[in-house]
């Protein structure tokens, strides 16, 4: 018995393979971790999407993330400083306060940063700080010629020409009434994301995952890469089919 065994379940009953996908968040904080969590899909040849902050990013880490990976390491936006910017209420990097040249002026300007960084391996997908947004944001975000809008699924949906939107469904480090899930919650979140058909999106945060987080991914990365019911896959790829 391990604490993967319903998620096992659910993939044996699926009646075809299920697209995962794994998302990890703040790129540019935590260094170490992310390497540690990246050579993770290396060794399992799946892939990762990680969202990186913009004006995060410094030279040792820019060349770290050029590096050939058999992971297929895939990389976008992720806001622009990761700054709140509301007073009161939830933090937002582009909130209800900020208006259409405050936002367009902070993404493009993100936007810049990463291409000068990686060129046409950023792709064009955008992933809000605190997975929170408006819909100015979304106008801005067409305008500049993003493609994707990912967020967690409990932020609903704009539903909006031109953007696709591919939500992650269960995020590692979620809580309930405050209190984080313990692992047999967690399993079964993962297990009812395959059985209600997928795409199963997983969101990361290497900046806290510690040594024992990081052997559970060891092991959910692993599953996900070896059994026949699960399909890995990306954010690109689920936009695009």
């Amino acid at each position: 018995m391990t604490w993967l065994d319903p998620l096992r379940a659910a993939l044996d009953a699926a009646p075809t393979p299920c697209p995962v996908f794994f998302r990890d968040d703040d790129a540019g904080w935590g260094d170490a971790e992310l390497l540690a969590l990246l050579d993770v899909f290396d060794r399992h040849g799946v892939p990762v999407d990680v969202a990186v902050i913009p004006a995060a990013l410094h030279p040792r880490l820019v060349t770290e993330l050029r590096r050939p990976s058999g992971t297929r390491l895939r990389l976008h936006q992720h806001g622009s400083t990761h700054d709140n910017h509301e007073l009161t209420g939830r933090k937002h990097e582009f909130g209800p306060s900020r208006d259409h040249a405050a936002q367009a002026a902070d993404i493009e300007r993100g936007r810049e940063l990463l291409q000068q960084a990686f060129g046409a391996a950023c792709e064009p997908i955008f992933t809000p700080p605190w997975n929170r947004c408006t819909p100015v944001t979304v106008d801005v975000l067409v305008e500049q010629g993003f493609a994707v809008l990912s967020r967690d699924s409990t932020a609903g949906r704009f539903d909006r020409p031109y953007l696709a939107e591919i939500q992650v469904g269960v995020d590692w480090f979620g809580h309930r009434q405050g209190v984080r899930w313990s692992r047999a919650e967690l399993a079964e979140r993962l297990a009812a994301g395959v059985s209600e058909g997928g795409p199963l999106g997983v969101m990361l945060h290497h900046a806290v995952t510690d040594a024992c987080e990081l052997a559970m991914v060891d092991e959910l990365v692993g599953l996900v890469a070896r059994h026949p019911g699960a399909a890995p896959t990306t954010i690109h790829a689920l936009a695009s089919a």
